[in-house]
């Protein structure tokens, strides 16, 4: 993988700006740092097709190899540093003629840009402190997604296009502001997020529905009003200022039982008692008598998803029947999930309902 690469100057210091990538794979991972200085800013278009023309004839620009091992280059005798191994800067001159001899450039050419619907997974680092206008821009395949939360500059429209998200893991500091709400609202789809705080062993699984919003015109008196239709506005409101709350989350439970799918709704109770961090007791009770009462969307919704680990806890907190057993099993059937139905026939045996068949002669 192949990151195009830009040394910028900020009020920080001195770090790197990322301009594109190119790679066989479908996942990019960006990294801490590059010759030393920590990544800081993604360029404006980075990883979408209508990226800016002439960006990778840019004479400050340099490509760098996240395979080869990070290494100062070698002084000259006029004192400057020759660019390191796997880190070769394409311009003019010695640098241009240094970029033909280690390959890189030949590699650059070879590989094809990693942007648009090839990019499939992004994680981005730490360190990053700015994602530029634009930067994931019909990116129209882009399925999950890893943040710090203490990326706090989003540029403009920057996951438009990207209806393909399904997953968020983002890594929160509580003690910082954070840039959660801000990309929540960028996407709204489903969305399931892994929340893990910073500095702890402590994560939760969280859902947030999808929304949407329509322009309805009211005729008679010529104005246009505007509906929004699911709850997933109310669960991305959850919020002080950018710190997230857990208690409003959870509250919201009876506004997301009326208007959203069984097997979604059942997903969401679910997150929350199998990684229950901040987790009050009452709610913890409103979501396990959920559970009680549509065990078998439960179930079949981690079947459908191969979640066992899903499967095994609702067993160990939610009383299955025999008819709810003989449920899954067809759906586990079906989906060709030989895991699932192995373990759910041996709840069967465990719990008395499986039939003997008799034969007489």
């Amino acid at each position: 993988m192949l990151f195009l690469c830009e040394k910028v100057t900020r009020q920080d210091g001195a770090a790197v700006r990322i301009l594109k990538c190119r790679s066989l794979d479908t996942m990019a991972v960006v990294p801490e740092t590059v010759r030393g200085l920590p990544v800081r800013e993604l360029a404006s278009y980075v990883f979408s097709s209508h990226s800016a023309y002439g960006v990778e004839e840019n004479p400050k620009a340099f490509w760098w190899d996240e395979e080869t091992p990070a290494a100062e280059g070698a002084e000259t005798g006029s004192g400057e540093k020759t660019p390191a191994a796997g880190e070769t800067e394409i311009g003019s001159g010695r640098d241009a003629l240094a970029a033909e001899e280690d390959g890189s450039a030949d590699r650059a050419r070879e590989l094809p840009p990693l942007e648009g619907n090839r990019l499939e997974e992004v994680v981005l680092p730490r360190s990053l402190r700015k994602v530029g206008a634009y930067a994931f821009y019909n990116c129209g395949n882009l399925k999950k997604l890893e943040v710090y939360s203490t990326t706090l500059d989003w540029g403009a429209g920057v996951f438009n296009g990207c209806r393909a998200v399904r997953e968020l893991v983002l890594h929160v500091d509580e003690q910082r502001p954070s840039a959660m709400r801000e990309i929540l609202a960028e996407l709204r789809q489903t969305l399931d997020v892994w929340y893990l705080a910073e500095g702890t062993d402590e994560r939760t699984r969280l859902v947030f529905p999808e929304y949407f919003e329509e322009a309805v015109e009211n005729t008679p008196a010529r104005i246009l009003v505007t509906e929004t239709h699911g709850c997933g506005q109310r669960y991305r409101n959850a919020f002080v200022q950018t710190q997230f709350q857990f208690k409003e989350y959870d509250m919201l439970f009876a506004h997301v039982q009326v208007q959203e799918p069984e097997a979604l709704t059942a997903r969401l109770a679910l997150g929350r008692l199998m990684y229950p961090y901040r987790l009050e007791e009452s709610c913890r009770r409103i979501y396990l008598e959920y559970l009680s009462g549509h065990a078998a969307a439960a179930g079949a919704e981690a079947v459908r998803s191969d979640r066992m680990d899903q499967l095994q806890w609702l067993f160990e907190h939610v009383t299955y029947d025999g008819p709810q057993m003989d449920e899954l099993l067809e759906i586990a059937g079906k989906a060709g999930n030989g895991g699932a139905v192995s373990y759910l026939m041996e709840q069967k045996r465990r719990s008395g309902t499986v039939k003997r068949r008799r034969f007489s002669l």
